[in-house]
């Protein structure tokens, strides 16, 4: 049974009280403890209604996102991100510096308590042992609480710099030179910025161009109006021959543009289909015969090839993991869509070198019937 501090020794000579100092330290040790234990369950009941609330509001407004004019669309996303995100991120990081604050003074409290020394406190060696051992249990976790409102601390301004940028966009689509001009802030800060919130999601639906340009929101950026034109006089009709020449020279053009976009091995395959390519739109042109047998070719796997290089980059230049995958599975079709045109190529050639030969032994026997040549198989097989 513990002892009050100012009891009286039970079997001694001496009737002056002698002061222990356990039961003080207790009492304070308790007091500090608990009053740290209640203002953080304190922070965390009001952080989780505050992030209910948020999460209420986010999917009752979901369904009322559609066709926002920009200016509207802008407030409500900021708003979003500044009641949501934001506010998590504060709740965060003054949790964090509450109980780091807290567990920081009872460990100076250990500290200087373990620093006097055992007979300064009048206590046993046993006794005493309790201050450095809590020293030490209450030293990492001022570290760990102190870490949390650091980084709740950050996150809170990069949603400061997010919302900065929302404010002074213009438009769906924005310039990263601009946005850094007119916030204030760094380029290389705005771009890393950008880069997190579309790959995390913190502007749903956007898009970070390799060249700088954001889009807001695809979803809602609509075709530029245009002014109503006279109707043109009708155009001769072009032949299917011409117009296939057409569309594949558009789509060499696409293939050349695409170049560097999806990484050196995109490109050596690109560099490969693209001679493929030109080389079965050549043949064509010089044996306009053979266009129905590339019909599959030009309304099915140039358009389709077309799209694929379409989404890959569309995804800009961001690492997640999903981006990732999607440019190596493109990389990989389209190097069997490249074993694929070859054959087609060949399958072309064949029939052509049988006409060839029968060309070549009409040739031959008309020169030997008017006699000029007098020894045609060395002329022109062996020569």
């Amino acid at each position: 049974m513990a002892r009050h501090p100012y009891e009286e020794p039970s079997g001694g000579s001496d009737n002056k009280p002698r002061y222990t100092g356990v039961s003080d330290l207790d009492d304070l040790l308790q007091d500090t403890v608990s009053a740290a234990s209640g203002i953080g369950a304190g922070v965390l009941a009001c952080l989780s209604e505050v992030l209910g609330q948020v999460g209420d509001a986010i999917h009752a407004a979901r369904h009322t996102d559609d066709a926002l004019p920009f200016a509207q669309w802008k407030r409500r996303l900021d708003r979003r991100l500044q009641n949501g995100r934001q506010s998590s991120a504060l709740a965060v990081a003054i949790t964090g510096w509450v109980l780091a604050g807290c567990f920081g003074i009872a460990a100076i409290v250990m500290w200087a308590l373990a620093a006097v020394g055992p007979e300064a406190l009048g206590v046993t060696r046993e006794e005493f042992l309790v201050f450095p051992i809590l020293m030490a249990c209450f030293t990492p976790m001022t570290v760990g609480f102190g870490i949390m409102g650091g980084i709740g601390v950050r996150r809170y301004r990069y949603f400061n710099r997010l919302r900065r940028y929302l404010r002074v966009a213009r438009d769906w689509v924005c310039d990263t030179n601009g946005l850094a001009r007119d916030s204030a802030v760094q380029k290389s800060q705005v771009q890393k910025d950008l880069l997190q919130a579309v790959a995390g999601g913190d502007l749903p639906n956007a898009r970070l161009q390799e060249d700088g340009t954001l889009y807001l929101d695809l979803n809602h950026i609509a075709p530029p109006a245009q002014a109503p034109e006279e109707p043109a006089p009708a155009a001769e009709p072009v032949d299917d021959l011409a117009k296939f020449a057409r569309e594949g020279t558009a789509f060499l053009d696409y293939l050349r543009g695409s170049q560097g976009r999806l990484g050196s091995d995109a490109d050596a395959e690109l560099t490969r289909m693209q001679n493929i390519c030109a080389a079965i739109l050549a043949f064509v042109r010089s044996h306009p015969g053979q266009l129905p047998r590339v019909q599959r070719f030009r309304s099915y796997y140039l358009p389709t090839t077309r799209k694929l290089l379409d989404t890959a980059q569309g995804l800009g230049s961001a690492q997640v993991p999903h981006a990732r995958e999607i440019r190596r599975d493109i990389t990989g079709i389209l190097h069997t869509l490249n074993q694929a045109y070859e054959k087609l190529y060949d399958t072309l050639l064949q029939e052509v070198s049988l006409d060839v030969s029968t060309e070549i032994d009409t040739l031959e026997a008309m020169l030997r019937q008017d006699g000029l040549t007098h020894d045609f198989e060395m002329d022109f097989k062996n020569g």
